[in-house]
């Protein structure tokens, strides 16, 4: 089926980089852009008027994991002040003694919601470093349910983190040291990779670098390298993890991670916003930035994460003077890659007190061919001739907003992910007038609701101290008595 998208404000690809289409056309002939001009007299199956919106490459969201936001609700935990920012440990490092699974209907619709959720705020592309454990099966149908496009393949680790009875982490080797998850990652990825035309992809997922023992690493990089797929790992996300590998290899991640031979141009770090000479490490930096731009590992920038935690990388226009390659991720609910754009701008300037710094070029490059340039292909992230016809169509012309002069300025100074209007992948619309083409969005919220007042009810009889969801998070008001 072939298709033309006229009218929009086309950001298009020159070659080398993007560049902006007046009132432009999108001719896209089954899974691919053939044409991108002014020309509309080419015939097409169907046409789709996008005057006066912007007509987006797909963004590449580098960080969503397959889970609802039962987790995420409790991260800023009032009653506990020792996470130093890993405060995923809320739901990450139970007490050993509670660890009960989840039902299978409950880690399915999560994993569905959440996809879902992260192609409906404009992301095509996702990487899924993983969510709750379940049924492989499920996973693919489910990928082929909502029409997006994912890297995954289940997350696999060496240590497990706990928590004591005293509310004391710790971190404990498995007795398997974690070879069990990576043949069951690599099984996954021969049998699925491919699957869905091509839209799922495998992706290696160590999980984190403190959980993942050095000879595990190594074996992950030989195992990708066999595969000819890409790797992500956690790493530099939170002080923790990062004392948690200076005390024990004596120097900082980045360092440790490239003595292992983990990093390279196919590698993705999720997060890496601590290192050295970060202003709440007592560490100089040192060479950590260069390794990083010599290697060319990407980082999975997530900004509105670190600001949850309150604090930053330290900067994102740091990085990039350094030559660091940059994608984004949203990591935590809202999955939502447009307006992580805006976070990491202004965050960057506040971090450097720079108002002129991270320029809407930047974050948006960081939003398509960062991400897809981490995951080794140059036909995403861009529109172009010859390109997958994965695209974004969204909608400004709205007085909730100002008036727009430039349209990549303004996207990123105003837009969110309920602007997405139209998000287009691998020729197909999968989402039109904001809902999907392919399942009930209001049937999946009403699921997703009801799961997580399930969990959140059932909260203490999981937790190390048997503390209800409103302890740990009080509610913003209290609830008038009827």
């Amino acid at each position: 089926m072939s298709m033309r998208i006229d009218g929009g404000v086309v950001v298009g690809w020159s070659g080398t980089s993007h560049e902006i289409v007046p009132n432009g056309s999108v001719l896209i002939d089954g899974n691919t852009v053939k044409s991108v001009s002014t020309d509309k007299s080419q015939s097409a199956d169907r046409v789709i008027d996008a005057s006066g919106k912007i007509v987006c490459p797909g963004f590449v969201n580098l960080h969503v994991h397959s889970q609802l936001n039962v987790g995420d609700y409790l991260l800023t935990d009032v009653t506990k002040k020792d996470y130093l920012a890993a405060n995923w440990f809320v739901f990450g490092a139970p007490l050993k003694e509670k660890i009960e699974p989840a039902a299978p209907p409950a880690v399915a619709m999560g994993r569905k919601y959440a996809l879902y959720s992260a192609l409906r705020n404009g992301a095509t592309t996702v990487l899924d470093p993983g969510g709750g454990p379940g049924a492989l099966d499920d996973y693919v149908a489910i990928v082929g349910q909502t029409g997006g496009r994912v890297f995954f393949s289940p997350p696999f680790r060496s240590h497990d983190i706990f928590t004591d009875a005293e509310g004391r982490h710790y971190y404990e080797e498995r007795p398997d040291r974690g070879r069990p998850g990576l043949k069951v990652a690599v099984d996954f990825i021969k049998k699925f990779h491919g699957a869905h035309n091509g839209r799922l992809q495998g992706i290696l997922n160590p999980a984190q670098a403190e959980t993942c023992e050095p000879s595990l690493l190594k074996e992950s990089v030989a195992a990708a390298k066999e595969l000819n797929i890409p790797i992500h790992i956690h790493a530099g996300g939170n002080f923790r993890e990062f004392l948690e590998i200076l005390n024990k290899y004596r120097k900082p991640v980045a360092e440790y991670l490239a003595d292992v031979g983990i990093l390279g141009p196919r590698t993705t770090l999720g997060h890496m916003a601590i290192t050295g000479g970060h202003s709440r490490v007592d560490y100089p930096r040192g060479d950590e930035l260069k390794i990083l731009a010599e290697t060319g590992a990407t980082i999975g920038h997530c900004p509105h994460k670190c600001a949850k935690m309150a604090f930053a990388m330290e900067s994102f226009d740091q990085y990039l003077e350094a030559g660091v390659r940059i994608g984004l991720g949203t990591d935590t609910y809202p999955l939502d890659i447009v307006s992580e754009m805006r976070y990491a701008s202004l965050i960057s300037r506040l971090v450097d007190r720079k108002a002129s710094g991270a320029r809407a070029t930047d974050v948006f490059n960081a939003a398509t061919i960062g991400g897809a340039n981490a995951l080794g292909r140059p036909d995403l992230g861009r529109l172009a001739p010859g390109a997958k016809a994965d695209v974004v169509i969204i909608n400004l012309r709205t007085t909730c907003y100002g008036p727009v002069r430039d349209p990549i300025n303004a996207l990123v100074e105003y837009a969110s992910g309920a602007d997405v209007e139209t998000v287009i992948v691998d020729g197909e619309v999968v989402v039109e007038n904001g809902r999907s083409t392919r399942i009930d969005d209001d049937e999946l919220f009403a699921q997703a609701q009801t799961g997580a007042n399930r969990a959140w009810d059932n909260w203490a009889a999981r937790d190390w101290n048997g503390r209800t969801v409103e302890k740990i998070i009080p509610p913003a008001f209290p609830t008038r008595k009827s």
